[in-house]
């Protein structure tokens, strides 16, 4: 028998994928109104988790996408028309699914009470065609058939095919008398080629345009086919079996074109657990680093032995291993990017319903949803993409009433954008509110006691604008259950450059503001610059690297006490590293000083070190429980020569020096 349990993995995909989809469709119905193939979508999506969820033994979800079916099939027919009162009946049962669907991700156990949802489906539903029908088997008054074999195909997008033909065999026993089946399912696994379909040998009980019409409204069959049996082998003899609403000379064509034995195109898509891809970026992660050490071995041997043939094929094995191996890196982090659209598309239900608390008129718009992102910046950014988004309802789109008395239309607008930029991603939030005043937001953070009146005095506007990321900062009267609570904007800060994001906000008093995040395309494998400091080895993150410079120690000035250079017509504040990790310094310090001018925003820090080694594509890895959390430490790796080297968290450096900045 086998074990339903082993498809719950793929069942709770199929159930996000289709509680998406009928997100989506109930939006677009409250938006646009109904369209036949919007009412077709959305009865699918839940025909097809009526049936998953019933395969599975999910019984509180099969009723519910059991009445709901029912409301939809009514609208399909033109029984039933959209209303207000409609919509939020869809949007309470999709909730409830939510309900049930995170109980079953987290206890593989239905424990919320549906039956006042279900009955409100059902009252419902009653206003249409009555009560719920129920399918049952004609039990027709014609002649005895003769024996029939009944054959089964799947459709190739089935993800739980043995489950499938054990409920479809199970259902043509209960209904009538089967005495042989091709293959046997006992003879079967998950894994075996003939899952595409099955043959059953049938004594029929009743009427076999019932029992067949019953088979096809099964989940996942893809079409049927009868014939008479003439030996206990499945024929190619054709028995005319005509039916009352359809001619199945398609279901013949399809038996004769596609035996089971034949071979059946395949989706190109495979699902991989998430572990083994995670397992696969590690290895390649290793790789990287047995590459770098082979390349370094192959130059020693050069210069120990010189250009003999043995190390020139080493050094051409070295070379041939870093092509082989960077092609492998870049193949591994294309199979962890994933669409950003799973990420946006939580956001249209969450803004019509903020809205509507809010009353006030706002529209979604989104751009780029086929950007790819590795998974998991993905998961990083949900929460500060939410707070944004939060924010810009509630604090920068105006009432109607402004809107209407500033010159604009009533309906604000809400734009979320995502594109590939210089190999970063790049993400768009902005709004066409009010903006943001630069001198309200000083007085706020003076108020607060965030800065002094002294430091404001000397603020341009951008920094001014920049202290909303400061922690305990808002602007907001009240409070209110979705902002104005002091926390938010310095958590959506410290969430994006943890992952290695930059943040940069615009804005236009009355127009408008735009908050505007570069992020990398992985976290796991990263170009690194390899630096000396205090005869140590580090690793600065290539995307936060703006310039190299190399300067006269003499060369940087003391302007009110403070280090800086001039690079670009700008003054930049100089850090030396060995002071930031307090370490001791080289004791002899060069003429020509190696500087780094790291970039955050529009901010510039130079960064001086002793030496530059070079650059390298490195493997992040943590540091582990034992170490924990390293302020300006934002994880390890491992070089050419075998020794560990520490990557500096350049977010650190310019949170703990942005004085001078």
């Amino acid at each position: 028998m086998v074990d339903i349990s082993e498809y719950r993995g793929i069942f709770l995909e199929e159930l996000e994928e289709q509680l998406q989809l009928i997100e989506d469709e109930i939006l677009r119905l409250e938006q646009t109104g109904e369209t036949e193939a919007g009412i077709q979508r959305f009865f699918r999506a839940a025909h097809t988790l009526k049936g998953s969820s019933a395969s599975m033994g999910y019984n509180k979800l099969k009723e519910v996408t059991h009445h709901l079916e029912h409301l939809l099939h009514q609208m399909r027919n033109g029984e039933r028309q959209v209303t207000q009162e409609l919509i939020r009946l869809f949007f309470q049962t999709l909730d409830g699914m939510r309900a049930l669907q995170g109980e079953i991700a987290a206890a593989d156990h239905e424990t919320t009470d549906v039956s006042g949802l279900i009955r409100k489906l059902g009252s419902y539903g009653a206003g249409g065609q009555g009560s719920i029908p129920v399918m049952q088997l004609p039990s027709g008054e014609d002649a005895p058939l003769p024996l029939l074999w009944f054959h089964v195909w799947l459709s190739p997008d089935c993800e739980m095919k043995l489950p499938r033909l054990h409920l479809i065999d199970a259902k043509l026993r209960s209904l009538s008398t089967v005495l042989r089946m091709k293959p046997e399912l006992e003879e079967m696994d998950i894994n075996d080629s003939r899952l595409d379909g099955a043959s059953w040998m049938l004594a029929p009980e009743g009427d076999i345009h019932g029992l067949r019409r019953h088979i096809a409204s099964m989940i996942d069959v893809e079409n049927i086919y009868i014939e008479e049996v003439k030996d206990t082998a499945p024929q190619r003899t054709k028995v005319r079996l005509a039916e009352p609403e359809t001619d199945n000379r398609a279901d013949r064509e399809h038996f004769e074109a596609a035996p089971f034995a034949a071979d059946k195109v395949k989706p190109p898509t495979i699902r991989v657990h998430v572990e083994r891809l995670e397992k696969l970026m590690n290895l390649a992660g290793e790789l990287v680093i047995d590459q770098a050490q082979l390349h370094l071995l192959s130059r020693r041997f050069h210069q120990k032995y010189g250009a003999d043939s043995m190390t020139e094929e080493l050094g051409q094995l070295a070379d041939h291993l870093v092509t082989v191996t960077r092609e492998l890196q870049e193949s591994m982090i294309k199979v962890r990017m994933l669409p950003i659209e799973q990420l946006f598309n939580r956001l249209p239900r969450m803004v019509r319903d903020l809205s509507h608390s809010l009353n006030k008129q706002i529209g979604l718009v989104i751009e780029g949803k086929e950007t790819e992102l590795d998974r998991t910046l993905i998961e990083e950014l949900g929460d500060p993409l939410i707070h944004l988004l939060r924010n810009a309802l509630d604090h920068g789109i105006e009432t109607p009433e402004l809107r209407r008395a500033a010159g604009k239309s009533e309906t604000g607008t809400v734009r979320i954008a995502a594109s590939h930029e210089d190999n970063q991603i790049i993400l768009v939030i902005e709004d066409d509110g009010a903006g943001i005043d630069p001198e309200a937001v000083a007085q706020s953070a003076i108020s607060k006691g965030i800065i002094t009146a002294e430091e404001a005095r000397y603020m341009n506007e951008d920094e001014a604008l920049r202290l909303i990321f400061r922690p305990g900062f808002s602007t907001a009267t009240q409070i209110s259950d979705i902002s104005g609570r002091g926390v938010g904007m310095d958590i959506v800060r410290n969430d994006i450059e943890r992952i290695n994001g930059i943040i940069d906000i615009e804005t236009a008093k009355g127009q408008g503001t735009r908050f505007r995040i570069r992020l990398p395309l992985t976290l796991a494998i990263i170009r690194g610059l390899l630096v000396i400091a205090g005869n140590k080895t580090f690793v600065i993150p290539m995307s936060n690297v703006a310039e190299i410079l190399r300067i006269p120690a003499e060369d940087i000035r003391s302007v009110r006490g403070r280090p800086v250079i001039t690079a670009r017509s700008q003054l930049v504040p100089v850090v030396w590293l060995h002071h930031f990790l307090q370490i001791p310094r080289a004791e002899a310090a060069p003429n020509t000083l190696p500087l780094i001018i790291l970039g955050q925003g529009e901010k510039r820090l130079a960064l001086a070190v002793d030496a530059l080694v070079g650059n390298q594509d490195i493997v992040i890895k943590p540091l582990g429980s034992y170490i924990g959390k390293t302020e300006g430490i934002a994880g390890a790796t491992i070089l050419g020569n075998g020794k560990a080297a520490l990557i500096i968290d350049t977010a650190s450096l310019f949170a703990q020096w942005s004085y001078m900045v």
